[in-house]
């Protein structure tokens, strides 16, 4: 497989977070395969590195220049899109039925030069369409996880559930910690928070839990909290809507039922991935 470079904004030494966990299980697949894997950072990006290389992969942008941007149009690249990149708010679920204004539109060009923007849920794929009228648009329907991931949460997948409702603490005001709170205040549902932790530690406390309580405040273009949860046999009190995980079949499995179908979607995923490169 030949030389491929991967530009982000961040990788996951440096940030952990879905679009970054994605990438990090995409790269260490392609380098598994002999393709030479160059990450670089957005701001790194110069002439130098788009004229010598030739095929790219980009993760997160919004610290890609566009002057980058504009070189980019003769290389082949092709957009891993995580979070809403051709939109001002980066949140389709403001705007009536996920369909925003022209002058909300950004990066247009950018999307449409692309060898190929690859997605993550059915609803994405429906909504960027209508937003961009793309037809270069491709729907993995999952994240991505290692097998080293999804061995320990299927070994995890039949804790005894001795507790019953959870919330995640995260800082990110996004993830909904206080409307997940005000909603269980005022239902009347006794919960516990689950703190930060690294992310085994998350697992193995999650999978004690009967229930998640998750409510998203922007749509999560998959959800791996959510997927995890249902992987290992939480229940989730959500708003669907908000979740691109919702959107795909797959969401009305649980256990190791759903960790099978996520592996045989991944799969798929590293196998459309290699093809484009190829291509």
């Amino acid at each position: 497989m030949k030389e491929v470079v991967f530009i982000a904004d961040m990788f996951k030494k440096h940030y952990a977070g879905g679009g970054e966990s994605n990438d990090f299980v995409l790269i260490q697949y392609l380098q598994s395969q002999g393709c030479m894997v160059n990450k670089v950072l957005c701001r790194n990006v110069d002439d130098s590195v788009i004229s010598s290389h030739q095929t790219f992969i980009i993760g997160n942008f919004i610290q890609l220049s566009e002057e980058c941007k504009y070189k980019l149009r003769k290389k082949k690249y092709i957009i891993y899109e995580h979070d809403h990149k051709y939109l001002k708010s980066r949140d389709p679920s403001i705007y009536t039925n996920f369909i925003a204004p022209i002058h909300e539109l950004v990066n247009e060009t950018f999307y449409k030069n692309a060898h190929a923007v690859v997605v993550l849920s059915n609803i994405c794929e429906e909504i960027i369409k209508a937003n961009l009228q793309l037809d270069n648009l491709y729907n993995i329907g999952c994240s991505l996880w290692t097998d080293e991931k999804l061995n320990y949460i299927k070994a995890l997948s039949d804790t005894k559930k001795s507790k019953e409702y959870a919330i995640l603490r995260s800082p990110n005001p996004v993830k909904g910690l206080s409307q997940a709170i005000d909603f269980c205040s005022k239902n009347n549902i006794q919960f516990d928070i689950i703190e930060p932790c690294e992310a085994k530690s998350l697992l193995t406390k999650l999978a004690q839990y009967k229930v998640l309580v998750f409510f998203p405040q922007v749509l999560e273009t998959f959800c791996r909290l959510a997927t995890e949860a249902k992987m290992l046999n939480c229940k989730l009190l959500t708003k669907k809507k908000m979740l691109g995980f919702a959107s795909e079949d797959c969401f009305k499995l649980q256990g190791k039922e759903l960790i099978n179908d996520i592996t045989q979607r991944r799969n798929r995923a590293y196998e459309l991935f290699t093809s484009l490169i190829k291509d």
